[in-house]
């Protein structure tokens, strides 16, 4: 069997090191004492992949972190990572925090990374689930990313990726696009390269094989990430999310209003002076509220509203792609176990003693 020359010699790099350590460690407390603290580099591949973020979080062993490098695509061998970091005695010399990492590093090259070099300065964000952007324009803020106004200006100013893209109505824009996630960057980082990271992230983890399953259910990317924003901000408990799907996949097929409040409070927050009075997702809606004649209150109009009311997380993202089989139509927050569940019902009737039994 012929080996390409680039493996035999990566793998010749590898043996080297590993020899020497092993010799070394016969005369030494631990190879770290004959390195003098200065891991040996070894080759680097010939071209290293994109950045990926990764914190390694204190207590973690060799084994665990050289798994999860692997999984990252950060290194082709946990396995050689963990024996490296034992043959140089470093097994309680790893550095709890945030790193930003290459993808097809050498084993060897992240030893000295996460053991020996100073960790590069990072800033850190995490966007919860169902957020508008504007309130991830905030977070964004806080965290070092430049101004609130400059996070709203890097995606007004951003563009999607093509298959993200196809079914982008004229003139929308990109609120729901945003995939929230904790996102470890260089310290330095732009707004913009933050939202740009954001956006490839969807892309990747809204798969193929989910839009595809979206699409079997007759939703188009655009119209499946709408409806996972209005189940994200509907549904507080996980196991609910493809139930409360279902239940709008019911609606739509016969041609009903979904009668979601979120809706209603995303319509409300088109009026600024609605959100300097009662914030991005007002509470208590009025009857003035629920005849807002915005098109994106699906309390007065049938059907999907015009876009994303917020960005879903791959949870719901999942939830629409592959809901429920059943034909619940109804559901009421249940009032008496106040833990953000839901009780369901088929029949208008069985809806209105839910209401009685378990609303407010």
């Amino acid at each position: 069997m012929n080996i390409p020359s680039a493996r035999l010699a990566a793998i010749a790099v590898v043996l080297c090191v590993l020899a020497i350590l092993g010799a070394t460690y016969a005369v030494a407390r631990t190879p770290g004492d004959v390195l003098n603290g200065n891991l040996p580099t070894g080759a680097e591949p010939a071209q290293r992949g994109e950045q990926v973020s990764y914190s390694l979080k204190s207590g973690r062993n060799a084994s665990d972190v050289g798994r999860d490098l692997q999984k990252l695509g950060v290194i082709r061998s946990g396995r050689q990572f963990e024996l490296l970091v034992s043959l140089m005695g470093l097994q309680d010399r790893l550095s709890a925090g945030d790193f930003v990492l290459n993808k097809n590093s050498s084993a060897v090259g992240l030893v000295g990374e996460l053991t020996v070099r100073d960790a590069v300065t990072v800033v850190r964000v995490t966007f919860p689930e169902g957020l508008r952007m504007e309130e991830m324009a905030d977070l964004a803020a806080k965290a070092g990313f430049g101004s609130r106004e400059q996070f709203l200006d890097a995606v007004a100013a951003a563009t999607l990726p093509s298959e993200l893209a196809a079914n982008l109505p004229a003139g929308a824009g990109l609120q729901g696009y945003l995939f929230p996630d904790t996102y470890i960057l260089p310290a330095g980082s732009t707004a913009a390269q933050l939202v740009a990271l954001m956006i490839k992230t969807l892309d990747r983890r809204f798969t193929p094989e989910l839009r595809a399953a979206a699409a079997s259910n007759g939703l188009n990317t655009h119209q499946a990430i709408t409806l996972a924003s209005v189940v994200e901000r509907e549904a507080a408990r996980a196991e609910e999310r493809p139930v409360i799907a279902a239940v709008f996949y019911n609606r739509i097929a016969a041609g009903d209003r979904l009668g979601a409040d979120p809706t209603v409070q995303f319509a409300a927050a088109l009026d600024p002076k609605s959100v300097v009075k009662s914030g991005w997702w007002k509470k208590e809606l009025t009857i003035d509220d629920l005849e807002n004649p915005s098109k994106y209150n699906t309390r007065l109009f049938a059907g999907l509203p015009p876009g994303p009311i917020a960005c879903p997380g791959l949870a719901s993202l999942e939830a629409v792609a592959n809901p429920e089989k059943t034909d619940y139509y109804y559901f009421v927050a249940d009032a008496k176990k106040a833990d953000g569940s839901h009780v369901f019902a088929v029949s208008l009737a069985e809806h209105q003693r839910n209401i009685a039994l378990f609303g407010e």
